[in-house]
Order: structure tokens, then C-alpha cells, then sequence
């Protein structure tokens, strides 16, 4: 179809954006469905904190088999370890934790956090691990690997050359963060997330994009939640 030809790289990233959105709106609605006609969540509760995270993969994968005709592998399901790993894990450890530090500047004994109801191993299987690779599958894998054709076009930003995928990517991911303000978040908590959400994007974009693969994506993400998880490991012990 014309209207995903490389040759218009506006309406690519609005399509591509669009994409992103109707993934995070159904996700209401999946959850309203399952909650109404199945007793799924007062039986295990463990689905209801990752039904949000299992719909974003399923909606995210159906979207991609439907764009790409029923493949994967072009939108960065290959494996691939190609890349500095000991780096990367120490860089995104380290951002994650600096987040984890400014947003204590924002923390009270009122203060809501989005993972107050959490234990330490839901943290580790449900955040760390599970979040990471739903997240990056919608933003790394659909929106990113949507956008690919476009990777022609980016800016340098020190001596590092970002393309228009990656950033998009990034920015949708971070942005998307404002929906923890329904959650009675502080703004100032969501702020801080949100920006340092866009930094994790960037790291993870463009690693995914130099390997074509969502695994050293995965990683970062996983890396920099378990740095921004520094603090609240400590207060635990």
C-alpha cells in the first residue's frame, strides 16, 4: 500500500504512533472483559497485576503478524548478543539508579508509588522481568520496527547518529508513563519517570536497531529497572 512507503515519513510516524495508542486504549477494555464474565482475578491475583503487561504483548504481536504478513523476525524477534553487553548493563544499571535517586526528591510519607502493592519477587518476575518484555515489544517492536524504513533520518547526539525510529520509539515510551497520573502518582514522580523513561528508550532503541534484534533491548530495560529498584531493595533490608 502507498500509504507505508518509505517515501513519507510523516504519515509512517502517525500511523506508527496510532499503533501504539490503540494498543494502550484496548488494554482497558481486555481487563473490563475479563474482570466481567470470569472470576480469573479474584482467584489469582497475580493475573490481575499482569493482565495489563500480557494484553500490551498479545495486542502488540497481533499487530505486528498482521503489518508484516504473519512474520516476526523483521520486527526483532531473532536473537542476537551482538553488541557490548558488560557496557550496556553497566550504563543502563547506572541511569537506573540516578532516577531512582532524583525521584526520591519528590518522595513523602503520602507519596504513591506504582509499586507500593508489590513484594520483592513480584517486583523481580513482574517488573524487572515481565514489564521489560512486554514494554519493549510494543515500543522496540511495533512502533520501532514499524518505523524502520525511516532509519535514514536521525540526528547525532554525542557522536552517537539516533534515527527517527529510535526516537520515536523512545518518546512514546516515555510519554506513555503519564498514564500512572490515574494512579494518584505525584506529577513530579510521573515527570521523573517519564523523562528518564526517554533515556532508557534511546539506549534501548538504538542497540535494538544496531542488532535488529529485541534481546539487547530486553536487557536494558531490564538493567535499568532493577537500578531504579536500588533504593527500594535497601528500605526492604
Amino acid at each position: 500500500m502507498k500509504i507505508f512507503k518509505i517515501e513519507q515519513p510523516i504519515l509512517r510516524t502517525v500511523i506508527a504512533i496510532v499503533l501504539g495508542m490503540l494498543v494502550l486504549m484496548m488494554l482497558p477494555s481486555v481487563m473490563m472483559i475479563i474482570s466481567k464474565n470470569t472470576d480469573l482475578f479474584e482467584s489469582f491475583p497475580m493475573i490481575e497485576k499482569t493482565i495489563t503487561h500480557t494484553s500490551m504483548l498479545i495486542l502488540s504481536v497481533l499487530f505486528i503478524l498482521i503489518l508484516n504478513k504473519g512474520k516476526l523476525k523483521e520486527y526483532g524477534f531473532t536473537w542476537n548478543l551482538n553488541f557490548p553487553l558488560a557496557k550496556v548493563v553497566m550504563i543502563s544499571l547506572l541511569f537506573g539508579f540516578i532516577s531512582s535517586l532524583t525521584g526520591q526528591l519528590f518522595v513523602n510519607t503520602k507519596t504513591v508509588m506504582p509499586t507500593d502493592n508489590f513484594s520483592l519477587i513480584e517486583l523481580i518476575l513482574y517488573i524487572w522481568v515481565w514489564a521489560s518484555i512486554c514494554e519493549e515489544i510494543l515500543t522496540r517492536g511495533l512502533i520501532q520496527g514499524f518505523l524502520s524504513p525511516l532509519k535514514h533520518i536521525g540526528v547525532t547526539l554525542f557522536k552517537y547518529r539516533i534515527s527517527l525510529p529510535v526516537i520515536v520509539g523512545a518518546i512514546f515510551f516515555g510519554t506513555m508513563h503519564f498514564g500512572l497520573l490515574i494512579m494518584d502518582i505525584d506529577i513530579y514522580i510521573v515527570l521523573n519517570i517519564v523523562i528518564f523513561g526517554i533515556i532508557l528508550g534511546m539506549i534501548a532503541g538504538y542497540h535494538k536497531e544496531k542488532t535488529n534484534s529485541l534481546v539487547p533491548a530486553i536487557i536494558v530495560h531490564f538493567c535499568f529497572n532493577v537500578g531504579g529498584s536500588f533504593i527500594y531493595i535497601i528500605s526492604l533490608l
